[in-house]
């Protein structure tokens, strides 16, 4: 070794015990790298489930409506049933054979493709069967059930496709939690968006009295298919699933390499010296293990000592102890978070749904008697409503991660709990005479809804782990309890005469959806505390270690 070799290495292990210049308070997210995702490709995978999301806000939101009290077909809750059924067996099939794919361009993205493509021939039909069938030798009423029952089964298959090979992305594109939790929190603010963008068109369409509302109906589709389109297009040119993949194992493999390198006890000062080095000067690279993984002495080493400061870590999650789809059986948490998922979702769908018949029949905006079938009009309120609660959604959505790192995920659960039973209750005492009192009462709602949402589908990632090489899976079986749950709901709420009776609507706008929303939080909140998870007065919350942070 030359003289300036000895000087510059004597230099790096007398720095080693100087002062560390990396700001001790920054964030672990800040000091190690979990990923190759730009913030455009974060923006492209948060829009790439928007032709879902404006499709669920229609088929959520109106349809039940748009059959029972627009074109007034008897077997509008068959045709729910049936789209809700075919979902139900779609997502899990999907989960189980996306896993299993392996193409030039992912797991994944095939999925996504062909789902694409079925959810547009599908869902346009739904909307425009007198346009399609009136005129033709097929209008019949045999045939027209064959149709409202046939149409909404491949369109959530179709569905099923497109979400379960977009939210299973998730795991595969990065390695650390917090940025996972940025993508679900993206994804669903733009799900919030997507809703609320069905309202501003349908607000559009239904200020003007006179316009007949299954022609609003239908252009309400078409434009929800356009934008869909290019959102999708948009997401497939700026994920790469192989590329993205292959990056976020790279770096799951060197962070766990460093995790079990520190357990052995000793870093020699020359390997402290480029730790050091590749932390502070990430403009120099010197080689991948440096540049591409930041490394902070701080947390684990101690001035000049040699041993490293071992800290107790949760496990992290199940992913890594499953190395089989058939093993999530085993596991608890996977039965106690797909409840979870199932419950909030219900409590999020069925209260979409009914606040339609809820805003028509209880609160009775318009002139005309709600109950008179032959001239029906569509209230503005039936989009003004609406659109306060999903602006509230979008605002709360898109703030969550601050009440995470400051409060935890089981208190702002708790809160949006809280919010729901509140908003709920109101509405057993609202009437005509105080109909206008619901424009208070739509905001709480959204702001309920976006907290328990958000968490839920957080929830999710937690359990999946690591490498989400079963990711699919889970998220199949999950939408599969979602879609059979809200199926048999939305069916039993509106079969039969059921929404010809006013009180029956008003309770079942009231009871469903905050039994729901209070059993979800029952389950999460007794469920075992994770350690990233801490009361926010706590050193640990505020300054996560690797260990915590690395989804493994």
């Amino acid at each position: 070794m030359s003289g300036n070799q000895q000087s510059q290495s004597q230099s790096s292990i007398s720095d080693w015990n100087k002062e560390p210049l990396i700001a001790k308070e920054a964030p672990v997210t800040e000091r190690y790298k979990f990923d190759d995702l730009k913030q455009i490709q974060f923006w492209g995978y948060s829009v790439g489930h928007v032709l879902n999301d404006l499709c669920a806000a229609c088929w959520f939101n109106y349809l039940l409506f748009y059959l029972k009290l627009v074109i007034k077909i008897d077997y509008g809750s068959y045709a729910m049933l049936s789209g809700q059924v075919a979902d139900a067996i779609g997502t899990p099939t999907v989960g189980y054979y996306s896993d299993k794919t392996n193409t030039r361009i992912g797991k994944r993205i095939p999925w996504y493709i062909g789902g694409y493509m079925v959810v547009v021939i599908s869902f346009l039909p739904v909307w425009n069967g007198p346009y399609l069938l009136n005129g033709t030798s097929l209008n019949t009423d045999n045939f027209k059930m064959f149709y409202y029952i046939f149409f909404p089964a491949v369109f959530n298959l179709g569905w099923a496709a497109l979400q379960i090979s977009h939210m299973s992305l998730v795991p595969s594109l990065t390695c650390g939690r917090s940025r996972r939790d940025k993508l679900n929190s993206m994804r669903n603010t733009f799900q919030f968006i997507a809703v609320l963008t069905v309202y501003i068109i349908a607000l559009f369409l239904f200020q003007n009295q006179d316009t007949d509302p299954q022609i609003a109906f239908q252009y309400i589709s078409v434009i929800c298919v356009i934008i869909g389109t290019c959102t999708s297009v948009f997401f497939l040119i700026e994920i790469k699933e192989v590329q993205l993949t292959q990056s976020c194992r790279k770096y799951a493999k060197k962070l766990t390499a460093i995790l079990k390198d520190r357990e052995n006890g000793i870093v020699s000062p020359q390997n402290k010296a480029k730790i050091q080095d590749s932390s502070i000067e990430e403009s120099q690279p010197t080689s991948i293990q440096e540049s591409q993984v930041r490394i902070s002495e701080y947390e684990f080493l101690k001035n000049s000592e040699d041993v490293l400061v071992k800290e107790k870590t949760n496990k992290g999650s199940l992913g890594e102890e499953v190395t089989n789809w058939t093993q999530w059986f085993k596991q608890l948490p996977f039965y106690r978070y797909g409840f979870v998922y199932m419950l909030v979702r219900l409590y999020c769908n069925v209260s979409s749904t009914m606040i339609a018949f809820y805003i028509q029949k209880v609160l009775v905006f318009t002139d005309t008697d709600p109950n008179d079938e032959e001239k029906l009009q569509v209230p503005i309120e039936q989009a003004l409503i609406p659109l306060s609660l999903y602006i509230m959604s979008v605002f709360t959505s898109a703030s969550l991660g601050f009440f995470y790192n400051k409060l935890g995920k089981k208190i702002t659960l708790t809160i949006g709990m809280v919010l729901c039973l509140a908003s709920s209750a109101s509405l057993m005492f609202l009437n005509h005479d105080l109909r206008y009192v619901m424009y208070g009462v739509a905001p709480v709602i959204g702001i309920a809804q976006a907290i328990t949402l958000n968490t839920g589908i957080t929830l999710i990632s937690d359990v999946i782990g690591l490498k989400g090489s079963s990711g699919a899976f889970v998220f199949g079986s999950y939408s599969f309890l979602d879609k059979i749950s809200t199926g048999i709901a939305l069916f039993l709420c509106s079969n039969g005469s059921v929404l010809d009776n006013i009180e029956l609507i008003r309770w079942i706008t009231v009871l469903v959806p905050s039994i729901s929303c209070f059993f979800g939080w029952l389950l999460v909140v007794t469920a075992q505390t994770k350690k990233g998870d801490v009361d926010k007065d706590s050193k640990a919350g505020q300054r996560k270690s690797l260990q915590d942070e690395l989804a493994s």
